[in-house]
């Protein structure tokens, strides 16, 4: 089975420190099953993905930048980045990542060559917007296209992570930072969203269990 080792970030680290992520001094940190590697050379944003175990090696999946690994990598012990303040945002793993694309089924068919992995389902979400849903491993890929997406290749949005206790990541952040917790698509499950003060330069959201 596929599964997504790592995401490869852009720009600083020190934004995602303040809200209480702690880095590795390979400049990763632990997402749950995957790693969150910020590589400040680039620019802000989502940049690539790792995978690990794909039946085939590919270095783009309709214009997603692609790499390989045979394990998830290893957490290098030494000095890490942590933030100033005792808190930790824990987060339990990736729920989605979202993927942007002017022709969903072009992607799709891209993805599940590329990972062995089906298109699950399709989601019409209103005004022309279609939801496409694959899995890797524990990893939601949403593959999401509109009418006023312009031609041209696939692209990575963001992220959706995890974790135990949304309401003690608000408290932390504030409501600057962070929206307040809403019910989200999914029942029983709540969600906030990362407002652009925070300066992630990665469209995230935290969801409850």
């Amino acid at each position: 089975m596929t599964t997504v080792a790592e995401f490869v970030i852009g720009g600083l680290a020190d934004p995602w420190v303040a809200i209480g992520l702690h880095f590795s001094s390979d400049g990763r940190a632990n997402v749950g099953n995957t790693w969150l590697h910020c590589d400040s050379r680039l620019p802000p944003g989502l940049h690539s993905w790792v995978l690990c175990d794909a039946p085939q090696a590919v270095s783009s999946i309709d214009g997603l930048v692609t790499s390989y690994v045979d394990d998830v990598p290893a957490l290098k012990m030494g000095s890490a980045n942590k933030a100033s303040n005792s808190f930790q945002l824990a987060i339990l793993g990736v729920d989605h990542v979202v993927v942007n694309t002017p022709d969903l089924q072009r992607t799709s068919d891209a993805l599940a060559a590329a990972t062995g992995e089906p298109l699950k389902r399709v989601r019409d979400a209103g005004n022309g917007v279609q939801q496409g849903f694959h899995r890797l491993g524990g990893v939601i890929v949403e593959i999401v296209s509109s009418p006023q997406m312009l031609a041209g290749p696939a692209s990575f949005w963001g992220l959706v992570f995890v974790v135990d206790d949304l309401d003690a990541v608000f408290n932390h952040v504030g409501p600057d930072v962070l929206s307040p917790p809403k019910s989200a698509v999914q029942p029983g499950r709540n969600i906030a969203t990362f407002r652009s003060a925070a300066e992630l330069g990665v469209p995230c959201a935290l969801m409850t269990r």
